[in-house]
């Protein structure tokens, strides 16, 4: 499932109202917080070195919608970018968990098995760790 949230934000400038609008995929921003308002001016097609754009910064993005791991990360308007990388990366790490349990050891619910699940995810991370070193 891909991981989305929905940003708006809304403002005028020079008697002109502005509702931005867009929903941002998150997977592809993974490792760099996204600069949210320049994503929501490329959508509105306002230029990142004009008047209109720092009156845009100067308002809050809005967030809703959010699908996937992202939807604990969004609550009450706001977005949470380290959390929802920490929740990212947990997601890739049960992944690859899962598999490796469902092909060598015939477990298909690994949530159903919490110590094995957190013994296989203490194992994965420590030869992730060991092999980065």
């Amino acid at each position: 499932m891909n991981n989305t949230v929905r940003a708006r934000l809304a403002f005028s400038f020079k008697a002109e109202a502005y509702e931005l609008d867009a929903t941002i995929d998150l997977d592809r921003h993974v490792g760099e917080e996204p600069n949210f308002h320049l994503l929501l001016a490329r959508t509105g097609g306002i230029d990142p070195y004009s008047y209109l754009y720092e009156v845009m910064e100067s308002h809050e993005v809005v967030f809703s919608e959010a699908t996937g791991v992202a939807l604990q990360s969004c609550q009450d308007g706001g977005f949470d970018w380290s959390r929802f990388e920490r929740d990212w990366r947990e997601e890739q790490d049960l992944r690859v968990v899962r598999e490796i349990a469902e092909r060598t050891l015939g477990v298909r619910d690994l949530d159903g098995r919490s110590d094995l699940k957190a013994a296989l995810l203490a194992a994965y991370r420590a030869g992730r760790a060991n092999s980065a070193a």
